[in-house]
């Protein structure tokens, strides 16, 4: 029986794409630097700002990401959107008895942030970021850190994601794993990594849940 939900947030629940690119480009151009191309941006997202920084820039990355966070706070609420489905998914699981979390590569402290600009914060139980853990997704440890605080086996908790660091987290901590084609993984690359269910929206996905609580998972191709 699922007990516990526990959401990626980026391309999963929320789309903060816009702020991600803004702040991105706003970090170059306070260094003086070239800016990337929007795509390179777009998809480095999943990885830790630290490691898309590494990866696109020549400078410090610490110090890059200081320069961003700063800019980010100021614009990611006004940024960010929840994505269709997602406020009433959230209402939905609640109150059929789920406890909710997240785990997220975005700072905890942002993620707060805009989820409660949002007006959705409350619905969570559980709430890790990168500053929680000490390997980020894919490693299993923000999985594994959810269940402890759920305090429940891993056969009792789903994880919802849009992006091969969820999937592949969640199978090595041994978490049945949903994803949806709403952020940044194509279906057919989502599908390639064989999670129980892959679905093109929040609408449908919620309801497998809700149908499939107390089932054994196997994969799947839903849609």
């Amino acid at each position: 029986m699922i007990e516990a939900v526990t959401f990626d947030l980026d391309g999963t629940l929320i789309d903060s794409t816009d702020a991600i690119v803004e702040s991105f480009m706003h970090t170059c151009d306070k260094f003086g630097d070239p800016r990337p191309p929007r795509d390179a941006v777009v998809n480095s997202i999943g990885f830790t700002l630290e490691q898309q920084f590494a990866q696109l820039s020549q400078r410090d990355p610490d110090d890059c990401a200081r320069v961003y966070r700063a800019h980010y706070e100021k614009i990611a609420c006004d940024m960010t959107t929840l994505l269709p489905g997602g406020r009433e998914a959230l209402a939905l699981l609640q109150r059929e008895g789920f406890r909710l979390g997240f785990a997220t590569s975005k700072l905890r402290k942002y993620a707060e942030m805009i989820l409660d600009h949002l007006g959705v914060l409350d619905y969570f139980e559980v709430r890790i970021g990168p500053e929680d853990v000490v390997n980020p997704k894919p490693h299993p440890e923000a999985v594994l850190k959810a269940l402890a605080h759920f305090n429940l086996p891993p056969e009792k908790m789903l994880f919802i994601g849009d992006m091969h660091f969820d999937a592949l987290a969640a199978r090595a901590a041994n978490v049945r794993c949903l994803c949806v084609a709403t952020g940044y993984a194509t279906r057919a690359e989502l599908e390639a990594l064989e999670p129980e269910a892959v679905f093109d929206s929040l609408d449908p996905l919620i309801r497998y849940i809700l149908e499939n609580r107390a089932s054994v998972g196997t994969p799947a191709r839903v849609s």
